[in-house]
């Protein structure tokens, strides 16, 4: 007897149709779900967008003043990130032509803005409180102005899309639940 016989053969054949039966089925199956999907989420947009309309129809001007007033906060702060990001890209664009870090410390506009001021003075000759001012000096000089202006202008920002995403929520749920 010979032992190549007595094993059954693979039939790539008959595989690949299996396969394409299971692909077939599970295609089927995927695209109902995603119809069930699509129309429980336009049943459920329909609905949230009637109650949008609802809500908005009955909010006051102090609402659209507060909204109006946190989205300028925001702006703000995007604005300082953007200037930040901006200066930081000016640094690289110098780095690139010639090889050389463009630092832009704190200290520059420190110096600029508190130029012949007692606070000025006291950074250049300090008579007490050494210590502080060794460690103000130390900030000023060490932290770069790009980064400066980035963290806290992101920081603003995104406290404020937070903030604004939070009032909007809470006024939409008091408005909708109110029994006028």
């Amino acid at each position: 007897m010979n032992m190549e016989n007595q094993q059954a053969q693979f039939n790539h054949e008959d595989w690949l149709a299996y396969l394409n039966r299971y692909m077939d089925t599970a295609r089927q199956f995927f695209n109902e779900v995603f119809k069930g999907l699509k129309t429980l989420s336009q049943k459920g947009l329909l609905e949230a967008w009637k109650d949008i309309r609802s809500a908005v129809s009955r909010l006051t001007p102090q609402d659209f003043i507060v909204t109006a007033l946190i989205t300028i906060t925001g702006m703000f702060g995007v604005m300082i990130f953007m200037t930040g990001l901006s200066l930081f890209g000016y640094q690289v664009i110098l780095w690139l032509q010639d090889g050389i870090w463009t630092e832009f410390p704190l200290v520059v506009v420190f110096n600029f803005l508190f130029e012949n001021t007692v606070l000025h003075q006291w950074m250049i000759h300090p008579e007490s409180w050494l210590g502080l001012q060794k460690m103000f000096l130390w900030f000023l000089e060490s932290i770069p102005l790009s980064i400066a202006l980035m963290v806290p202008g992101f920081s603003i920002a995104l406290f404020m899309a937070g903030t604004l995403a939070a009032a909007l929520v809470y006024r939409f749920y008091q408005l909708r639940n109110r029994n006028d």
